[in-house]
């Protein structure tokens, strides 16, 4: 029988959290702007914190 190991990083709710900080700072943006904003986080110009 395997025993079950203590997580120490949840890869699913760091991935929504950050999900749900990108939603917030792109909330009321145009596509183009998403799209720039995008590209900015991608490139490293813009830190998601």
């Amino acid at each position: 029988m395997k025993t079950k190991t203590e997580k120490t990083f949840d890869t699913v709710a760091f991935f929504r959290a950050i999900k749900e900080k990108l939603a917030a700072r792109m909330e009321g943006m145009t596509l183009e702007q998403q799209k720039d904003f995008m590209r900015k986080v991608r490139e490293g110009e813009i830190k998601i914190a």
